[in-house]
């Protein structure tokens, strides 16, 4: 399953990629959701390699995940390898330069099942593409407004 979407951000390519390099502010943010979060590599510079164990609640369940990065293009790409007990899943975030102070941020995410559980939760969420996708995109919106504000983000 694949999801994929893109805003328009009011900044340049190189602070766009810094705020996505900013892996403690992540860390931060989503310690506020209830998600515990914990660094499990010691690179000191972002770079494939770098990685994370992310243990959450999903539909009810302890889930853990591991998430690490497996390429660095700074300012263009960044890309991440997810794995938990029946996924496995693909991150690839992209920045385009539109003009000097316009960039498009392009993120898709790939998840394949590993097992029969997996599949079958892959089945229902295909169900649910539609609100999922609406979700998605709503997420990378107001992430793209922290960058950079509100009125300065557009869906293409």
């Amino acid at each position: 399953m694949k999801f994929s979407s893109h805003e328009d951000i009011e900044a340049p390519a190189q602070v766009v990629f810094a705020a996505l390099c900013d892996h403690e502010h992540f860390q931060r943010t989503v310690q506020q959701r209830g998600v515990e979060m914990r660094r499990v590599d010691d690179r000191p510079e972002v770079g494939p390699g770098m990685a994370w164990e992310i243990d959450f609640k999903f539909r009810g369940r302890a889930r853990k995940l591991r998430c690490s990065v497996t390429e660095v293009q700074a300012p263009e790409r960044l890309c991440l390898f997810n794995e938990s007990n029946g996924l496995t899943g693909d991150v690839v975030i992209s920045v385009m330069t539109l003009a000097p102070n316009r960039s498009r941020l392009l993120v898709s995410v790939e998840m394949k099942p590993k097992n029969l559980s997996a599949r079958l939760l892959l089945q229902s969420m295909r169900f649910a593409k539609g609100s999922l996708d609406r979700k998605f995109k709503s997420r990378l919106r107001d992430w793209a407004a922290k960058i950079c504000g509100p009125a300065q983000v557009s869906s293409a």
